[in-house]
């Protein structure tokens, strides 16, 4: 991890207390797509980095090299010209995430979309968990602790959602059982400008860890693809 990567590891600093619990799983990224150019646009040059800079360049009728337009997108960004930036669209597949992730992030409702996973037509019988960070906490023994309390708490959850299947109950209300800690996985849709936006509410401190932890992982697979889209951001 190159940004971000004191935050990140703080947060993860006891990743491994958590490796062996449970029905552990830690979040993971895959992008899956993203805008490209045409074939002609990409023979001319363009690439998904500068197609924003090369879109806005028709408000004057300019023309610009690849470096010229990697140069202008940081300007459009300085100018908060913005509009542009949602030409280039990523498709990402998120797993190892909560509920409770899934509640905060869908409050993000301008250019970006999401199909998760169904707790209505899916079962749920192996589904996982997400074990908190408590990143804040020094002690490993206070740690160690309060994992296995969130260890039988979810043992039992489990324990009854298998007792409540076996008479019958059907997912659509067995999943009224699910804690906010219960693991879900998505296909999330968006914007590079509505990206930007997520980033600059969801890397900052005062968010909570695990929004925070998404939006490390993915900030820097962006920055491997359209650096000169984010880099401000980097702080």
């Amino acid at each position: 991890m190159k940004y971000f990567a004191d935050e990140y590891h703080h947060i993860e600093r006891w990743k491994e207390l958590r490796k062996d619990l449970f029905r552990n799983e830690e979040p993971a990224i895959k992008l899956i797509g993203m805008t490209t150019p045409t074939e002609e646009m990409l023979s001319q040059g363009v690439t998904t980095e500068t197609l924003p800079a090369y879109t806005a360049r028709q408000s004057h009728e300019s023309a610009g090299t690849h470096e010229d337009d990697l140069r202008l997108n940081k300007k459009l960004i300085s100018w908060e010209h913005l509009t542009c930036l949602e030409a280039v669209q990523f498709v990402y597949y998120v797993t190892g995430v909560s509920k409770s992730l899934a509640g905060q992030w869908t409050r993000h409702r301008i250019g970006i979309g999401w199909t998760f996973r169904s707790t209505r037509y899916v079962k749920a019988s192996k589904n996982m968990f997400i074990y908190p960070a408590l990143e804040y906490l020094d002690s490993e023994d206070t740690v160690k602790a309060a994992y296995q309390a969130y260890e039988r708490e979810h043992r039992h959850a489990m324990e009854v959602y298998d007792e409540l299947k076996d008479l019958g109950i059907r997912n659509q209300e067995l999943r009224r059982l699910m804690p906010v800690g219960w693991s879900t996985a998505a296909y999330v849709y968006v914007n590079a400008r509505s990206l930007r936006h997520f980033f600059e509410l969801r890397l900052d401190k005062s968010a909570e860890w695990e929004i925070r932890r998404l939006a490390y992982l993915m900030f820097n697979d962006v920055m491997k693809i359209a650096p000169t889209l984010f880099e401000d951001l980097a702080g």
